[in-house]
């Protein structure tokens, strides 16, 4: 039986491309049809497009404290990363959301990014990522509770209990999930194993350090706070005059929320459609609401487009193998499983030359998260490097 070291990528079926397509028409036509087109074309005429640029600029300059808090978890869970490459990787995440499906498969970019940056596993890169995303995902919502509570709504509860039900679920879900990975880990020794630890560990890691914690929420909270209040100047901008903070506070939180879904790319109409039907709670026409959506979609546009420049500058290329190896994981282990299931005939050396760097290459990573003899680290660091280059050769051009 011949081996093959390598494997072709799978690429993602055409229904389901199809889909999101389809799903991202369906959501922007059913946004466009709430609004009339006579006095949509009105607001825009009186619209402050400077302001748009100008709240352009302070959300670029909210990027770069939001990958600060990203860059401080990282260093609390003890990945070697320097301010300037957290910054680049989370302006290429940022890239890329624009065409992933939801709002936070840049995510997945950005952690593989830090990954090789690094010389950090993949599976600590990622759980970095997920704790600063789950840091960030409850601050935004408190702020969210503190806008509805504060509005006394009619019916009240049916507005912020979702946003305290969310909050109080990503804090659930992500306990269960490090208990169940650490439970993983426990049973099954292997590779996977490993990784899973690895990842439980990186989530909490930051929490060891007390006043990390609560630098890493202020600053979430900041943040939130801050975006809050710059599209509040977009609102005034798209005519939406009168509404106080914790209206904005509301609207962001639940239309980041139901537009973070993956159903369309970037979230696009579905955004617009929960954005105009929250400002209707407030008695806001569906023209301005429609327009502040925009506003706000164009803003970010505006930071993220040009980002596509650091990724070609500055980003490993090949960071879109180490992806595919993500989603062909699973099946490629199962076909291991039954190649290494070797006949008492069969010659145990040979298990595919790809494989075996693979292996070397997870092993050097674990000796070099537990070794602390600085010449040993740097001589693992070293080979580290020439199987990752050997691995990069061999990936089909």
């Amino acid at each position: 039986m011949t081996r093959n070291d390598g494997y072709a990528p799978k690429r993602s079926p055409f229904w389901l491309t199809a889909l999101r397509f389809g799903l991202t028409i369906f959501f922007v036509a059913l946004a466009l049809k709430a609004v009339r087109w006579d006095k949509m074309a009105e607001a825009i005429r009186h619209t402050s497009f400077i302001a748009v640029f100008g709240a352009a600029l302070v959300y670029m300059a909210l990027q770069c404290l939001s990958a600060t808090r990203w860059w401080i978890v990282a260093r609390a869970s003890g990945m070697p990363f320097a301010w300037k490459d957290a910054v680049a990787a989370f302006y290429t995440g940022m890239f890329f959301n624009l065409f992933l499906p939801g709002l936070v498969g840049g995510d997945a970019v950005r952690a593989l990014l830090a990954a090789r940056r690094t010389n950090t596993s993949a599976a600590i890169s990622f759980g970095i990522t997920y704790a600063d995303r789950t840091v960030g995902f409850i601050a935004m919502l408190l702020v969210g509770v503190w806008g509805a509570v504060s509005l006394h709504l009619t019916h009240r509860q049916q507005v912020w209990l979702p946003l305290v039900l969310g909050a109080a679920f990503a804090l659930g879900a992500t306990a269960l999930l490090v208990l169940v990975a650490f439970a993983f880990s426990h049973w099954h020794k292997g590779v996977w194993g490993e990784r899973v630890r690895r990842f439980a560990n990186s989530i909490v890691a930051f929490l060891a350090h007390p006043q990390t914690g609560v630098l890493v929420f202020a600053i979430a909270l900041t943040y939130h706070l801050s975006l809050t209040a710059n599209l509040m100047m977009l609102g005034q901008a798209a005519g939406i005059h009168g509404q106080p903070l914790s209206a904005f506070a509301l609207v962001v939180a639940i239309a980041t929320v139901v537009g973070s879904l993956p159903i369309s790319l970037h979230g696009l109409g579905v955004r617009e459609g929960a954005s105009i039907a929250l400002w209707a709670l407030l008695r806001v026409p569906p023209e301005q609401a429609m327009l502040w959506a925009l506003l706000w979609r164009v803003m970010t546009w505006l930071v993220a487009l040009p980002s596509g420049l650091v990724y070609a500058l500055w980003a490993d290329k090949t960071v879109w193998r180490d992806l595919t190896e993500l989603t062909m994981w699973k099946r490629q282990e199962a076909k291991g499983m039954e190649q290494r299931e070797l006949a008492p005939t069969e010659d145990p050396f040979t298990i595919p030359k790809g494989q075996r760097v693979e292996i070397a290459i997870a092993t050097l990573e674990q000796l070099l998260e537990e070794s602390e003899d600085e010449t040993i680290r740097q001589a693992l660091t070293q080979r580290l490097e020439q199987l990752k280059a050997e691995r990069q050769k061999r990936q089909p051009r």
